[in-house]
């Protein structure tokens, strides 16, 4: 006998999360593609499995912190970038990509934000009504002595659109 009804398609994506203080290397569990899954407002926190914590500033005393399992608001992720190129994938992107420059609490980010093929740049984080933007070609760059890094480049991230303080065309 075969029942019927809707399955949820969870998904563990290897992802970096860059925090306030934190830049995390987690596997992050989705439901969903992950940009669904940030975006879906009934959700909170995430669930983040073998998770290192690492302190971004030069002066914090901490060490890296490893931990099985933990779980992180939402609202307070500046940026997720899977990792997995299969995910990244799933992460639906518009027709349109402008390189903008974007400023969020103490990161700067360079990225080409996808969006609509008729969205001006100067109303587009008010039309685009979900949580994290799709950005690609991300580059990140703290405004402050760092210990933890980045890779250059990533293919694709997610940015959490209400820690913009402001954005610009670069150049």
């Amino acid at each position: 006998m075969v029942a019927g009804g809707l399955s949820l398609q969870i998904n563990d994506i290897q992802s970096k999360i860059v925090m306030d203080q934190f830049l995390m290397d987690a596997t992050v569990r989705s439901v969903g593609a992950m940009d669904t899954s940030l975006n879906n407002v009934q959700y909170n926190y995430i669930t983040a499995g073998n998770v290192v914590a690492t302190p971004w500033h030069q002066n914090n005393p901490l060490k890296p912190i490893a931990y099985a399992e933990g779980y992180l608001t939402i609202t307070d992720m500046l940026l997720v970038c899977p990792l997995d190129s299969e995910a990244q994938g799933k992460i639906k992107l518009m027709p349109r990509q402008d390189m903008l420059i974007f400023y969020l609490e103490r990161f700067v980010v360079q990225a080409k934000l996808s969006m609509g093929e008729d969205m001006v740049l100067s109303g587009v984080l008010d039309s685009l009504d979900r949580r994290f933007l799709t950005i690609t070609d991300v580059s990140v760059f703290p405004m402050f002595p760092a210990v933890a890094s980045l890779p250059k480049s990533m293919p694709i991230a997610l940015l959490n659109k209400d820690k913009i303080s402001h954005y610009h065309l670069p150049g």
